[in-house]
């Protein structure tokens, strides 16, 4: 696991009223990543807009958590139930609160979440390039399953699992 945080930290179910904080940081985790192109990237930021974060918290209460230390908010963790697992789709963290442990921390978060719904996996995919994922994925225990060539926007990922 990554070093421990060394601020008091809060990872919660995201409110209604933190949509907005959560859209932005999303949308600056997102455009600072050299590792989608910009068909990917437009097509990330209309999936992750106030009203459909808002729309997943109403269907599936834990598929938005929130990391924050002290209020400001430093991280965010997006799921969603998928035929029986639970499906990672992001999880980002505020750039001056990098290599703190917060991205293990949310991860840390969804697999208490999924095992109290007694799902037995999470899945998710990341660029091939995105070391810092890759990272943060191995040392929480995900296994890569594959890479994916060509695949989505025309880009190559690796799928990764973990069992729960």
């Amino acid at each position: 696991m990554s070093a421990k945080v060394a601020f008091p930290l809060t990872i919660d179910r995201m409110a209604y009223d933190e949509a907005e904080p959560v859209s932005l940081l999303f949308t600056q985790v997102l455009m600072a990543l050299p590792y989608y192109n910009e068909v990917a990237k437009k097509a990330e930021l209309e999936k992750y807009s106030p009203a459909l974060l808002c729309d997943s918290i109403s269907k599936e209460p834990d598929s938005v958590l929130v990391a924050k230390a002290s209020s400001q908010m430093v991280g965010f963790c997006l799921s969603h139930y998928d035929d029986g697992l639970i499906w990672l789709s992001w999880f980002g963290v505020h750039p001056s609160y990098r290599h703190g442990g917060i991205g293990s921390a949310l991860l840390k978060a969804l697999e208490e979440r999924v095992r109290a719904r007694r799902l037995h996996k999470i899945w998710c995919d990341s660029r091939t390039e995105n070391e810092a994922s890759r990272s943060v994925l191995t040392s929480c225990g995900y296994t890569q399953l594959c890479i994916v060539r060509n695949h989505w926007y025309g880009q190559d990922f690796i799928l990764w699992e973990k069992l729960v």
